[in-house]
C-alpha cells in the first residue's frame, strides 16, 4: 500500500516518513485534532499568541481558506482568511510550501496577501467588511476581518434562478456606493461577481474578496496581473499592460446584474471584441430584455452601457452609475461630449455626439445638445440635427429654437419667428430662445411683439448681456431713446465687469445704439456726456469704426473739418466700416479743398457698392466745381434717373448745362436747362424747402434767365 504525498501527489512506499520526491513529512496528523480536511486548521486552533480561535471552516478558494473564528478578548465573531498556496500541505499547523514555489514567488504571494488586507482596510464603508488585523504565522499569512453571516448572490441565484429587478437594483446601489469608496482610494476591485457579494440577514449587500484589488492611477498603464473571471471581466483585463480605469469594475458590476436578472452568464469580452473587430453586423452579446422581458428599458440601458467594449464608452465614475440606476441616466459619451464643449473642442464634441447617437439612436437629449452645438459650426448640419431632435423629443423646445436660429442666419425671419415661437412655448425658461424671438420680431418690423419677447427674456435674467443689447436695439428703433440709454449702459457696464472676447463683441454692437441715443436724447448742454461716452468706447475698443466715424461726424457738424477728417480716415480703415463713414471722408476732403482725394473715394465707392443717387450727385457736383462739365452732366443725370424727386440734382444739373456752351458761346442745352431749374423749384416747394426754391428763383431772375 502506497502513501500519497499531499504536497506533490507522489506515491511513496508504505511506511515512508518523508516524501521521496519533495521531502514532505508524511507523519499522520495527531488524532486528537478535529478538522474537515487534512489541510484545514483544526477546530479550536489558536492564532497570534491565543488572541484568535478557529471555530469553523467557511470556504476555500484558489489561494486561501476562510474560517469563522472568535476574538478571545470579547468572544466577538470574526472571519479569518489564511493564505493557502496551491499544492501546499500542512504539518501540524505549519504550512508546507510546495517545492514548485521558489522563495521569491513565496515572498511575492505573502506580500500580495498582506496588500489585500491593507487595501481593504483603507476602504471604510458599511458595505465592505472591516479589516481588524493581519499577521505572519505558521509560515503563512492571516487576515482577520469582520464576520458577515449570509449567502452569496451566486448561491441565491442558484436557488432562485432569477432575481427581480427591484431587488437587484437595491443590492447594487449599495455595491456602487461601496465602489465609490474603493475608487476614491485609488483601488480597483477587479473581481466583482455574484460570488463576491454577500447578502447578510438584514438584506444588506456586502462586497468581499479584495484579493484581486490593485492600486491604480486612472488612465495610466501598469502591470496588471491577469486575475479575472470570464464572463464578468472586461476586454482590457485580459491584458497585463492595460490602462487602469474604474470602468473596469463597472463592466463586471453590470455583467453581474445581467446574470442575476437573466439567469445567464454574459458572453466573454474577447469573443465580443473579436466579433466587432471582424465588423459583424452586431454585438454578439444578447440584450438582456430578450432573455427577460420584465427588465425595464432603463435597466437594460444601464447594463449595456456598463458593458461596452471600449472603456471610454462606459460609466466613468460610481456617481454616474448611481445616478443612472436612480433614473437620471446620462450617457458617458454624451457626458464626454459635454466636457469637450466646455474645453472648446467643438469638432471633437460633435464626433462624440455622433458616436453617442449611433450607439443610442433614441437619445433625444443628446440629439438636442448636438443641434445646439452645430449651430456654432455648420448651419446645414444644425438644421439636420434640429429636425432629428424634434423627431426624438418633440416636447423639447430647444430643437425648434435651433431651427429658428438657422433661419435667422439665413435671414428667413418669418420662418425663424414661427419656429422660435414653438420653442418658447415648449421651453419658456430657455432665455436664448426668447431673446432670438425678440430679435426676429424686430427684423420683420413687429416691434411691439419684439418688446414683449425681450421683456419676457429679461424677467428670466435681468442681467443677461445679449438680452440687454437686443433691448437697446428694439427701443432705439421705437424711438424710445432714454430706454435705449438705460439698457445699453447696463449691458456695457456689466460687460466691463467680466472682461472676455464674447463680452467685448457685445460692447462692439451695443455702443453705436448708446451713442446714437445719447445724441438724440441729450441737449447741447449735455454734449459733454456724449463726448465722454465716445471716448470710453474708443478706450475699450480702440479701432471701433462707428465711434471714430461718429466722433468725426460731430466735429463736422461744427465745421471742424480738419479735426473730422482724421476720425473718418481712422474709421474707414476698418474692414467693417459703414458706407456713411467713407462718404463723410470724401465730403471732408471736399471741404478741405482736396478734390482729387474726394473723387478717388467716390469712384471707389461706386465701384464697390454700385450706383447710388447721393454719390452720383456728389461726384457730379465735385466734377462741376473742377470744370469737368460733361462728366458732371453724366453723373447728375444718373442721380436723377436713380431718384427722380431729387431737387438738388436738378438744381446742379441746370448749373452744369448753363456752363455747357457751343463753339460760338451759346448755351448748348438751353431748353433742358430751363426744364431742370423749373423741376428743382417745384420739388423744393413740395419738400418744404421753399427757402431754396426762392433762392433759386431769385438767382434766375437776377441772371435774366
Amino acid at each position: 500500500m502506497s502513501i500519497l504525498c499531499p504536497s506533490c501527489l507522489t506515491d511513496n512506499p508504505d511506511g515512508t516518513q518523508q516524501c521521496i520526491s519533495c521531502g514532505f513529512n508524511l507523519t499522520p496528523v495527531s488524532p486528537n485534532k478535529t478538522t474537515t480536511s487534512l489541510h484545514h486548521l483544526s477546530i479550536g486552533t489558536l492564532l497570534k499568541q491565543g488572541q484568535y480561535q478557529i471555530e469553523q471552516v467557511l470556504g476555500e478558494g484558489g489561494f486561501g481558506i476562510t474560517y469563522k473564528g472568535i476574538y478571545r478578548a470579547n468572544n466577538a465573531p470574526v472571519a479569518i482568511k489564511e493564505l493557502w498556496p496551491e499544492k501546499s500541505a500542512r504539518q501540524g499547523n505549519q504550512v508546507i510550501w510546495p517545492a514548485s514555489i521558489s522563495p521569491q514567488i513565496k515572498r511575492q504571494q505573502t506580500s500580495k496577501f498582506k496588500l489585500e488586507a491593507s487595501h481593504q482596510q483603507k476602504c471604510h464603508h458599511a458595505n465592505i467588511p472591516k479589516i481588524y488585523d493581519w499577521f505572519d504565522e505558521n509560515d503563512t499569512v492571516y487576515i482577520v476581518m469582520e464576520f458577515i453571516a449570509g449567502k452569496s448572490l451566486f448561491k441565491i441565484l442558484t436557488q432562485e434562478k432569477k432575481l427581480t429587478e427591484e431587488r437587484v437594483k437595491r443590492y447594487f446601489m449599495q455595491i456602487a456606493d461601496a465602489l465609490k469608496t474603493v475608487h476614491n482610494n485609488n483601488f480597483l476591485h477587479r473581481d466583482i461577481k455574484p460570488d463576491n457579494i454577500l447578502i447578510d440577514p438584514q438584506d444588506k449587500a456586502i462586497l468581499i474578496d479584495f484579493g484581486a484589488a490593485r492600486e491604480f492611477i486612472a488612465g495610466q498603464t501598469g502591470d496588471m496581473t491577469r486575475t479575472l473571471t470570464p464572463g464578468y471581466a472586461p476586454y482590457e483585463q485580459y491584458s497585463q499592460r492595460s490602462k487602469r480605469f474604474p470602468a473596469t469594475d463597472f463592466y463586471a458590476f453590470c455583467a453581474s446584474i445581467y446574470e442575476l436578472l437573466t439567469g445567464q452568464l454574459p458572453i466573454e469580452a474577447p469573443d465580443r471584441a473579436s466579433a466587432l473587430l471582424q465588423q459583424r453586423s452586431s454585438d454578439p452579446l444578447i440584450p438582456p430584455r430578450q432573455l427577460n422581458p420584465d427588465i425595464s428599458n432603463l435597466m437594460e440601458t444601464v447594463i449595456l452601457t456598463g458593458m461596452r467594449i471600449n472603456v471610454e464608452d462606459r460609466f466613468q465614475t460610481a456617481d454616474e452609475l448611481i445616478d443612472a440606476l436612480k433614473g437620471q441616466f446620462v450617457s458617458p459619451l454624451q457626458k464626454k461630449a459635454r466636457e469637450l464643449v466646455k474645453q472648446g473642442k467643438l469638432v471633437e464634441a460633435v464626433q462624440s455626439y455622433e458616436k453617442c447617437l449611433s450607439n443610442e439612436p433614441n437619445n433625444g437629449a443628446a440629439a438636442v445638445e448636438q443641434a445646439l452645438l452645430q449651430i456654432h459650426l455648420n448651419d446645414t448640419q444644425a438644421e439636420i440635427a434640429a429636425q432629428k431632435a424634434i423627431q426624438l423629443n418633440p416636447n423639447d423646445g430647444r430643437g425648434y429654437g435651433v431651427l429658428g436660429l438657422v433661419y435667422c442666419h439665413q435671414n428667413n425671419w418669418e420662418s425663424a419667428v414661427q419656429q422660435l415661437q414653438k420653442g418658447a412655448k415648449l421651453s419658456p425658461q430657455a432665455l436664448w430662445i426668447q431673446v432670438n424671438l425678440a430679435w426676429s420680431f424686430g427684423k420683420i418690423g413687429h416691434w411691439q411683439e419684439a418688446e414683449s419677447a425681450i421683456n419676457t427674456a429679461l424677467k428670466l435674467d435681468s442681467n443677461n448681456l445679449f438680452a440687454l443689447g437686443i433691448q437697446a436695439w428694439i427701443t432705439f428703433n421705437q424711438n424710445q431713446f432714454k430706454a435705449t440709454i438705460g439698457a445699453a449702459s447696463k449691458a456695457i457696464t456689466k460687460s466691463k465687469q467680466n472682461p472676455s472676447q464674447k463680452n467685448q463683441q457685445i460692447q462692439y454692437w451695443v455702443y453705436p445704439y448708446l451713442l446714437a441715443a445719447l445724441d438724440k436724447a441729450t441737449t447741447s448742454q449735455q454734449s459733454q456726456d456724449l463726448d465722454r461716452r465716445i471716448q470710453d468706447c474708443l478706450t475699450q475698443i480702440q479701432d471701433h469704426p462707428f465711434a471714430w466715424g461718429f466722433k468725426g461726424w460731430k466735429q463736422a457738424q461744427q465745421g471742424l473739418w480738419s479735426q473730422a477728417l482724421p476720425c473718418f480716415q481712422q474709421a474707414s480703415r476698418h474692414p467693417n466700416a459703414a458706407p456713411w463713414v467713407l462718404i463723410n471722408t470724401a465730403i471732408s476732403h471736399e471741404h478741405l479743398n482736396n478734390p482729387s482725394e474726394a473723387l478717388q473715394i467716390y469712384q471707389a465707392y461706386l465701384q464697390n457698392n454700385g450706383e447710388e443717387p447721393f454719390i452720383a450727385y456728389r461726384l457730379g457736383t465735385l466734377l462741376a466745381q473742377l470744370g469737368q462739365w460733361k462728366q458732371a452732366k453724366t453723373h447728375l443725370e444718373q442721380a436723377i434717373q436713380l431718384k427722380p424727386d431729387y431737387p438738388e440734382a436738378y438744381h446742379n444739373l441746370g448749373w452744369v448745362l448753363l456752363n455747357l456752351k457751343t463753339a460760338d458761346g451759346q448755351i448748348q442745352y438751353a431748353r433742358e436747362l430751363l426744364s431742370y431749374y423749373r423741376q428743382a423749384i417745384t420739388l423744393y416747394n413740395q419738400q418744404d424747402k421753399s427757402h431754396l426754391s426762392r433762392m433759386l428763383a431769385q438767382a434766375l431772375t437776377e441772371a435774366d434767365v
